[in-house]
């Protein structure tokens, strides 16, 4: 094969610059191959420079008052249910709680805070089964954001969940 031939190979199989534009130099082709127009190309120097001193500093902003606080885990439980509710957090100065739950096709999840002592709140998760009939439900399970409005900052009490299940 011709260098010409050869350099016109290159320029199909790689499609870069250098290789199409006539200039020496190698290509490498996908199957590990490396096609050769017959000179070795001058090598290129790059320079990096790095900065002098100490890096720069980072700070953060601490987090809003209305912000979301994670509620600790020793202050939750879930008797009677499969698995306490994910990720409860507080928001709205302590008297909103918030947590995900995992809801199917035909249902629908609330919250409801029904009992709040100086030393616990009780919230029922709510799970609303919409299926009318003999109608066919599909089984895709989405996670949802649920909350439940409380009379007082919840503090240090805990918060009992408590599972319900209505059908509408």
């Amino acid at each position: 094969m011709r260098t010409g031939q050869l350099l016109a190979a290159a320029c199909f199989v790689v499609l870069t610059a250098a290789a199409c534009g006539g200039t020496s130099g190698s290509a490498t082709a996908g199957s590990g191959a490396v096609l050769t127009t017959g000179t070795t190309p001058t090598p290129t120097t790059i320079t990096t420079t790095t900065p002098s001193g100490p890096p720069p500093a980072v700070t953060t902003a601490p987090p809003p008052a209305t912000g979301r606080t994670t509620v600790p885990a020793g202050q939750i439980t879930a008797p009677g249910m499969a698995a306490p509710p994910q990720g409860v957090q507080v928001t709205g100065g302590g008297r909103t709680v918030v947590f995900d739950a995992e809801q199917a096709g035909c249902q629908q999840i609330t919250a409801q805070a029904t009992t709040q002592t100086a030393t616990q709140v009780t919230i029922q998760v709510i799970t609303t089964n919409t299926s009318k009939g003999n109608q066919m439900c599909p089984m895709i399970v989405r996670v949802v954001q649920v909350s439940a409005q409380l009379t007082a900052a919840l503090g240090s009490r805990t918060i009992v969940f408590q599972g319900v299940t209505r059908h509408s």
